[in-house]
């Protein structure tokens, strides 16, 4: 059983409500805070509790549909709220595989990582005190001693991480100084761009001393002036 589904029961337990009776108790006891339930889970919620035989319903002369738990939903609800009460499980086991696990991680990213918890457990503690002393007022026995929990579980975590940090930073050995790369690269590890000031394309050449130049062989060009279809050279070089 979810823990949507274990809510829902549980308020027609107390008392058959509609639909919308049920949406604003949830909303007025703050119970999406620590259940995924919005407005149209609730409605598929009620609908598969329904199909199962949990809920049953009514309609009365305006249309709207009042929702009563069972006889066989007030069973499965106290077997399960039993069982929830009665067995002690694993808290986090993610956070004790991890720890499992320290010696794959360097001494620094051990340590950036607890640190992290540590604020996150902070401001988890601190967001659920603001909310408790503003709805202990109206929050039933119950709830409230889910809230006071709550805050122990996670005042219990962070003392022990505060004294775990210094811990185990003690016995940790101390990372290797880096290796400083080479400043000579290999040339097949080079990469050199045409642009680059360090291209071989960039490299000054051995001047030619001007004797050595060659001079280019002259072009005669020759015009009879008597004969008037004779093409000049402009018109030669277009034929070209």
């Amino acid at each position: 059983m979810t823990d949507a589904e274990l809510t829902i029961l549980s308020l027609l337990y107390e008392k058959p409500s509609y639909d919308h009776e049920l949406n604003k108790i949830i909303e007025q006891r703050g119970i999406r805070r620590w259940t995924a339930i919005g407005v149209s889970s609730m409605y598929y919620v009620l609908d598969k509790l329904e199909r199962q035989g949990l809920v049953q319903q009514e309609t009365d002369s305006e249309g709207r549909r009042l929702f009563s738990i069972s006889a066989a939903g007030t069973g499965v609800l106290q077997t399960a709220i039993a069982d929830l009460l009665g067995t002690a499980r694993a808290y986090d086991r993610g956070f004790e595989q991890g720890l499992a696990n320290l010696s794959a991680l360097k001494k620094s990213q051990v340590l950036t990582a607890l640190l992290s918890r540590q604020q996150d457990l902070g401001l988890q503690i601190l967001r659920c005190r603001e909310a408790y002393a503003q709805e202990k007022p109206t929050l039933p026995f119950a709830l409230a001693a889910m809230y006071e929990h709550r805050l122990h579980m996670l005042e219990a975590e962070l003392a022990w991480l505060k004294e775990f940090i210094p811990a185990w930073e003690a016995q940790a050995p101390d990372e290797p100084e880096p290796t400083p790369e080479p400043n000579f690269v290999p040339r097949d590890r080079q990469v050199i761009l045409p642009q680059d000031p360090d291209s071989v394309h960039k490299l000054p050449t051995q001047r030619v001393p001007p004797e050595r130049v060659p001079t280019p062989p002259a072009v005669r060009t020759e015009i009879n002036l008597t004969d008037p279809k004779q093409p000049t050279g402009d018109e030669r070089a277009e034929e070209r």
